[in-house]
């Protein structure tokens, strides 16, 4: 997890990275205000419906009914937060009003135990007016965190889907023949290893020998007809052909048929497109990252472009991305 200009950098199991804008004071502002009257019109239909049945009581009951009102409107009042934001997604009405979300630090929406601990400290934020210590530990905070949001590992960001860079697990897409004719759409996902074999076989092939080109083709079709039973071509050149015509339709193209995959420049068209884009999405901001997390971002970017072009080697990771990003300038 980093965070850099307001933005938050959460990277999964499956090396996703998902990126969400912090929301500010002036958008939870105004997601409380609304929040805050919604819970002022419920604590006032509480004390009306208690007026209404207390008026019907006698006095010795009445007074028992205050204390019982004043406990109903405190669990109303804080199940109002909790249960929203945990079975709402990590939004509450004013949230949603406001585009925002309350999530993880795995960048899931907030779960049940996090969302109670942010919403018991909530009235301590409050204090010693409406959101005032909140408000100063949301400016002080790097993060833009509340104490609650502190306490609880919480963030309050942005509610719009975050951008996705997949570093691996590619769905394939359908795609068209020479013939016109619809190549049948992979049901299954096709790992970063298996896309770069059939890149690197369709761009090689020519120059095979037959015995070679069909022993290679094989062995790259055996685990590839196991996960896409659906996809039904005879021969095994001709089914790595489709998945790689799938490839090229889905924004992956084979690299071209003369390229260096040992020099990070000459490889750079061979990357697939997600990865190309996250190289040059580097190469554009990593000006004004901070060290460690431009360290950080290059060695998740770097671990997928090797994965892709094994035969790079090791190395300094911003250094390779730098002479990647060199073969991908038009």
């Amino acid at each position: 997890m980093a965070v850099s200009l307001g933005r938050l950098e959460v990277e999964t199991a499956d090396h996703v990275m998902l990126r969400y804008d912090l929301a500010g004071v002036g958008l939870r502002g105004s997601a409380a205000l609304v929040d805050g009257l919604l819970s002022i019109l419920m604590v006032i239909g509480l004390f009306i419906g208690a007026a209404i049945v207390g008026s019907k009581l006698s006095p010795a009951v009445e007074s028992q009914l205050i204390g019982v009102t004043l406990f109903a409107i405190l669990l109303c009042w804080v199940a109002y937060f909790v249960l929203l934001e945990w079975l709402w997604n990590g939004q509450t009405v004013g949230k949603r009003r406001s585009g925002l979300r309350v999530i993880g630090t795995d960048g899931e929406p907030a779960g049940f135990t996090a969302v109670l601990i942010r919403n018991l400290l909530r009235p301590v934020d409050f204090f010693p007016a409406y959101y005032a210590l909140g408000v100063v530990a949301i400016f002080v905070s790097s993060r833009s965190q509340r104490l609650g949001d502190v306490a609880a590992g919480t963030y309050v960001v942005r509610a719009p889907k975050p951008q996705l860079d997949w570093l691996s697990l590619r769905t394939v897409a359908p795609a068209r023949s020479t013939a016109a004719e619809a190549v049948p759409a992979l049901s299954v996902r096709i790992s970063g290893e298996s896309q770069r074999l059939v890149r690197e076989f369709v761009a090689r092939e020519a120059s095979l020998a037959p015995r070679d080109r069909d022993r290679l083709a094989a062995a790259i079709a055996t685990p590839l007809r196991a996960a896409a039973p659906d996809l039904q071509v005879a021969g095994d050149v001709e089914f790595v052909r489709q998945v790689a015509a799938s490839l090229r339709a889905a924004g992956t193209a084979p690299p071209p048929a003369r390229i260096r995959l040992d020099e990070p420049a000459s490889a750079a068209r061979a990357l697939s497109a997600p990865a190309q884009q996250l190289v040059r999405t580097f190469i554009a901001r990593e000006a004004t990252l901070e060290p460690a997390v431009r360290a950080r971002i290059a060695a998740s970017i770097a671990a997928t472009v090797r994965a892709e072009l094994p035969s790079l080697g090791s190395g300094d990771d911003v250094e390779l991305l730098r002479a990647v990003g060199r073969g991908l300038e038009p």
